[in-house]
């Protein structure tokens, strides 16, 4: 049983549990995602700013005397830059989400982060690419606790927010830890947890005073529409769910994953309450194939 359409009013459980447990599909999910998200935020940004896609956290190792000895660098999926003067868009309170909780960004560090490295960076200003203002982040596995390059993304991410920059950080990795360790681990089964989480962090005016707030939504949950701060008191209006939708309705292998007539793989991963719900959604969608609705 098969659409055309995401048929979930969020995330797609199917997809989602799928990508998370099949070798390398997320990185398929993945490359497609940030390019639908790329260009939507490019498209909806006001005068003065544009986009540039890079690899999710790409792992490249290089020689930086020319000897033995290698090391790691990382690079963002999206930054935003402001080029010459902006114009302030227009507030849109009503229409977007509001966070559901806010953290100051510091508690959001741990103590190890400020240890595990050092990064260099060649000032870029005058640059023709203009200064960068915002980065987007689509997590994967193994950037979350406990994977591969979990390290190398902390760096980074430290690095990033003490640059000043504003950072967003897409988390729809249920079977995982989440990043803040204060926040309920889902993974877990920890009361009150979310398995889809959102941080948009702004380390302005300082690292200190900055704070993340975060985006927490459920299984049978719209996506939120979220104001993504940039440069001064510009923001550019984000709906994450029509950009998830987009990216799963342009994609026969995605749409083909989905079989609604079966449960989601590893369904003993999701809670208890939420296998509730995902069963009485695909109680519904059976119900209205079984009457032709489409």
């Amino acid at each position: 049983m098969h659409a055309d359409k995401n048929l979930y009013p969020g995330i797609n459980a199917h997809l989602n549990s799928y990508l998370q447990n099949e070798p390398g599909g997320w990185r398929s999910f993945h490359s497609l995602h940030i390019t639908d998200l790329d260009r939507a935020i490019d498209a909806a940004l006001p005068p003065g700013y544009f986009t540039r896609a890079e690899k999710s956290l790409q792992i490249g190792e290089f020689n930086p005397g020319g000897g033995d000895e290698r090391t790691s660098q990382t690079t963002p999926d999206v930054t935003v830059y402001q080029a010459g003067q902006t114009s302030r868009s227009p507030s849109a309170v009503a229409e977007v989400n509001a966070p559901v909780m806010t953290f100051p960004i510091s508690e959001t560090i741990t103590d190890e982060d400020e240890l595990t490295g050092l990064v260099i960076y060649q000032a870029g200003e005058g640059s023709v690419l203009g200064r960068p203002v915002t980065r987007v982040e689509l997590l994967s596995p193994a950037n979350k606790p406990n994977g591969s390059h979990h390290e190398q993304y902390m760096v980074k991410r430290l690095e990033t927010l003490k640059s000043g920059l504003r950072l967003v950080e897409i988390d729809y990795l249920h079977q995982t830890p989440p990043l803040i360790q204060k926040l309920p681990d889902y993974s877990k089964g920890a009361q009150g947890a979310a398995p889809y989480l959102i941080l948009v962090s702004d380390p302005r005016p300082t690292l200190e005073q900055g704070k993340t707030d975060i985006y927490a939504f459920g299984v049978d949950d719209p996506m939120p529409i979220i104001n993504v701060p940039l440069a001064g008191a510009d923001v550019v209006k984000v709906n994450f769910g029509e950009i998830y939708n987009y990216t799963f309705e342009n994609s026969k292998f995605f749409r083909a994953l989905v079989n609604y007539a079966q449960e989601p793989v590893h369904f003993d991963r999701y809670h208890e309450a939420d296998r509730v719900l995902i069963q009485k959604r695909l109680e519904q969608i059976r119900s209205d194939a079984g009457k032709g609705k489409s």
